[in-house]
C-alpha cells in the first residue's frame, strides 16, 4: 500500500527509472505524470491520441512506435483515462501489448484508479496485465480514494511481479514509512462489503454497480449544462472527468491580454477558464496542462462530475446562465445556449474542477 496512488506512482518511477531514460504517455496525459517524471531525472515523450470529429479519442500505435527509442525505459497507461473519459477497448490493449511484446525493456505502469467506475454503454475495464506476457512487465496501480469517495484516506496500492514490487518496496520507507493502519484496516472492510447486494435505491445492487450508475446519471447532466453554456461534451466512459470543446465560446480580449510570469502569452484555453472563474464563478480546467508540447488546439477543457449535490445544482444554474447570456458563434452542432435546459434526474452533477 502507498499514501496515496499517487505516491505509489511517485514511488515506481524513483525505483524504476534513471535519469537520462523516456516515459512515454499517451496525450492529453494526467499532469501529475510529467513532474513525477522531470524528478526522477527522466524525460517525457508525448504521444498525441487523434480526436475525431465524433468527439472520440483513438489511440495510434503507428505514432507510438515512432516514440519509443533505446531510451524509452516506461509507457503509462490510463484507463479508464484522465482528463479525457476513454476507457480503452481490449483491441486497444492488445495493440499496445504487441508493441511491448516488441520492445523487451520496456516497462507498464498501468494507472487504475478509475477501474470501477466504467459506465459508458458497451465499455469493460481490462486490467493490462493480464494480457499474455504483460504481468511480468507491468505496475498496476489503483486507488480507495477513487473507488470509494475518501480522497482523505490516502491509500492506494501497486501490484506487480517480484522483481518490479521489490525495488518499490524498498524505497517506500524513505518517503513515508507505511500507510496508517487504521485507514488499511478501513480498505479491508471496505472492499469486503462493496460486493454485497445492499446499495442503491433499492438496496438491492453490489456497491460498484451503484456507483457506476449514479456517476452515469451526473456524467448525463452535466452534459445537459454544458451544452446549455455552449460548450460541446466530449463522450465520456469512465472515470468522472470529461472534456468539452469550448471553440464556440468567444473570450474577452482583456483576459487573452492577461498574461501572468506562468503564461507570458496566454493560451485561449487558460483565458477562458479565468474569465468564467472570475466573471460567473465556474470553475473549469485548460486542456493545455495535459500535453508535454504545446497543444495542437486550445479550444479544449476538462470538467467534474463528482460533487455534492448543492454544489452541482449551483454549477448547472450558473452554466446555463452563461450562455443564455453569452454570444456563442457559429453554433450548428443543435446544442442550445439558453435557460429553458431540464437536467435528466440525477442527484448531482458539476462543471467544476477537481
Amino acid at each position: 500500500t502507498s499514501s496515496p496512488a499517487s505516491q505509489a506512482l511517485f514511488l515506481t518511477l524513483q525505483a524504476l527509472v534513471n535519469p537520462g531514460d523516456e516515459v512515454v504517455l499517451m496525450e492529453p496525459a494526467f499532469d501529475l505524470y510529467y513532474g513525477q517524471i522531470r524528478v526522477a531525472g527522466a524525460t517525457s515523450v508525448g504521444v498525441p491520441m487523434s480526436l475525431g470529429v465524433d468527439g472520440e479519442w483513438t489511440l495510434d500505435t503507428d505514432a507510438l512506435r515512432a516514440a519509443l527509442t533505446p531510451q524509452s525505459r516506461v509507457l503509462i497507461l490510463n484507463s479508464p483515462h484522465n482528463p479525457t473519459g476513454k476507457v480503452f477497448s481490449l483491441e486497444e490493449m492488445e495493440a499496445l501489448a504487441e508493441v511491448v511484446r516488441d520492445h523487451p525493456s520496456l516497462i507498464v505502469i498501468s494507472d487504475e484508479v478509475y477501474k470501477y467506475t466504467v459506465h459508458g454503454a458497451g465499455a469493460s475495464h481490462h486490467h493490462f496485465a493480464t494480457l499474455d506476457g504483460m504481468f511480468e512487465r507491468t505496475v498496476t496501480v489503483s486507488s480507495a480514494g477513487k473507488t470509494f469517495s475518501v480522497t482523505g484516506w490516502q491509500v492506494g496500492w501497486a501490484v506487480g511481479p517480484r522483481h518490479l514490487i521489490t525495488p518499490i518496496h524498498s524505497f517506500l520507507p524513505y518517503a513515508q514509512f507505511c500507510v496508517a493502519a487504521p485507514m488499511q484496516e478501513a480498505l479491508a472492510i471496505a472492499l469486503r462489503r462493496a460486493d454485497e447486494p445492499t446499495f442503491g435505491p433499492e438496496a438491492n445492487v453490489d456497491y460498484y454497480t451503484a456507483l457506476r450508475a449514479d456517476y452515469a446519471r451526473k456524467r448525463d447532466a452535466l452534459s445537459v449544462a454544458l451544452s446549455a453554456a455552449g460548450i460541446r461534451p466530449l463522450p465520456c466512459k469512465g472515470g468522472f472527468f470529461m472534456m468539452g470543446d469550448v471553440s464556440a465560446l468567444e473570450v474577452p480580449a482583456e483576459y487573452l491580454a492577461d498574461t501572468t510570469p506562468a503564461a507570458p502569452v496566454m493560451p485561449r484555453d487558460w483565458a477562458l477558464c479565468r474569465y468564467l472563474a472570475k466573471e460567473h464563478g465556474v470553475l473549469l480546467i485548460p486542456a493545455s496542462p495535459f500535453f508535454s508540447a504545446k497543444p495542437t488546439r486550445e479550444d479544449l477543457v476538462r470538467v467534474a462530475f463528482c460533487k455534492k449535490e448543492e454544489t452541482l445544482a449551483k454549477a448547472l444554474s450558473r452554466l446555463t446562465a452563461f450562455g443564455a447570456a453569452s454570444s456563442v458563434a457559429g453554433r450548428s452542432d443543435g446544442h442550445a445556449a439558453s435557460s429553458d435546459v431540464t437536467a435528466p434526474p440525477v442527484a448531482g452533477m458539476a462543471a467544476a474542477a477537481e
